[in-house]
């Protein structure tokens, strides 16, 4: 680092005369779905954490997340792209492109001092892995910590292991066992409804259809009326939805107008600028020749040079505003691309987890529906009781897109991987008879 202790006014020129060059894109390189992990830094992706440090310079250390776009916003040493490069190569890119770069900084009398990076002094280090999220039939669903080589069946076992929902309580077949099957089912009937209602409103959203019909009765295993006040709040929240997106779009369709109509003037503006200038110049090289001639006082050069100066600087201030102004439509433009991105994956997000809920209620409902079955059968408690296994599905993304493949137990897993769990219960074979 280089320090310039000299007075604020002289640091700020210097600063101002520093041109920083950022923004360059990498492409993004992305594991298959399935994959054992051979390495122990992985490549950086939206959602992880990283921390900038600056040697000697405490003060200036700060956390940074990558967006869902994969940058990473670094606060005054600019905007970089992070997905798919490893903290190593993110640390390179910065250090090249903060060389240089003027830092004001104030001493404990209050006095400015500008310090000048050399770029080495800056380490990129990762806060921690995207956690793993697990779903299904788990004793706990939720988030756990991601270490390095962590398979399918040690985030399993670290959620609690598997478990099949209905099999925990006692299986007896009384009058009590039975309302808790029939509360159970009721409770599974009203979760599947739920998610096949929210489906439905996220899926019109999505496809802005207000006109897709809802579901039907047949679909559902709960009352009319019941479907009915589910649906009316769907639609409740679809409205409220729908409101807020027209305002956002309202204000995005207003500050572009208003972006564009300032460019419009601003460019006539540096038209007629660039006229006057020209004529400027062309008058002082007429003045300059009448000075040398003898044929006109020098003073006159002066006051011709001084128009000129003036009407450069003036077409200087129209293309540093138009130049602004065409910084704020860009940044109009790609906020507004990344808000309808943002709302299209959390739709999807939405109707996925609904989707989700309504298969395990109706796994279920499906499995309490046996055991009403065998209970009003009087089958003995011994038929009820299933020797469990399981399958895991991962959910990870790839170039982008959200997929899913069914995977070993033994697969090692990735940061941010999401895993499902589904218990496969098999009734045991009947006993032979003679």
């Amino acid at each position: 680092m280089k320090r310039d202790e000299r007075n604020g006014d002289c640091g700020v020129q210097r600063a101002k005369a520093i041109r920083l060059v950022s923004g360059v894109i990498l492409g993004l390189s992305l594991s298959q779905l399935v994959a054992t992990t051979a390495a122990a830094d992985f490549d950086l992706e939206p959602g992880d954490e990283v921390t900038v440090a600056f040697t000697g310079l405490e003060d200036l250390s700060f956390d940074a997340t990558i967006d869902a776009h994969g940058d990473v916003n670094l606060k005054w040493l600019g905007q970089f792209q992070a997905q798919g490069r490893s903290t190593d190569e993110l640390e390179q890119l910065v250090r090249l492109d903060a060389a240089g770069k003027i830092v004001k900084q104030y001493d404990q009398n209050g006095e400015i001092y500008i310090i000048q990076l050399d770029g080495d002094e800056i380490e990129i280090v990762r806060n921690g892995y995207r956690p793993i999220i697990v779903g299904g039939d788990v004793a706990q669903t939720g988030q756990i910590d991601f270490r390095v080589a962590i398979t399918a069946r040690e985030a399993v076992a670290l959620a609690g292991g598997v478990r099949s929902r209905l099999l925990t309580d006692d299986i007896t077949i009384d009058p009590i066992q039975l309302l808790r099957w029939q509360t159970a089912y009721g409770q599974a009937a009203l979760k599947h409804a739920e998610g096949i209602v929210t489906a439905w409103r996220a899926s019109s959203e999505i496809a802005q259809d207000m006109d897709l019909l809802p579901p039907v009765e047949t679909a559902v295993s709960v009352s009319p009326k019941v479907l009915s006040e589910l649906v009316a709040e769907q639609i409740r929240i679809r409205k409220i939805n729908q409101e807020n997106e027209a305002g956002e779009r309202e204000f995005f369709t207003n500050a572009k107008k208003q972006a564009s109509e300032r460019i419009r003037i601003l460019e006539e503006q540096k038209t007629e600028l660039a006229k006057a200038l020209k004529a400027d110049e062309e008058e002082e090289a007429r003045v300059v020749s009448l000075v040398d001639k003898g044929l006109a006082p020098g003073s006159r050069l002066a006051d011709t040079r001084r128009t000129t100066v003036l009407s450069a600087t003036r077409l200087l201030d129209v293309e540093e505003d138009l130049a602004g102004t065409s910084l704020i439509m860009t940044r109009l433009i790609r906020d507004q691309e990344q808000y309808e991105q943002e709302r299209s994956l959390r739709l999807l997000q939405e109707r996925r987890a609904a989707t989700l809920d309504v298969r395990d209620a109706r796994h279920q409902m499906d499995t309490i529906s046996k055991y009403l079955a065998g209970a009003s059968d009087e089958i003995g408690t011994e038929s009820l009781i299933m020797d469990i296994d399981y399958t895991v599905t991962v959910f990870r993304m790839v170039d982008g897109q959200l997929q899913s493949r069914e995977v070993d137990k033994l697969t090692q897993l990735l940061p941010g991987d999401s895993l499902e769990i589904s218990v496969q219960e098999i009734a045991p074979e009947p006993p032979l008879t003679e």
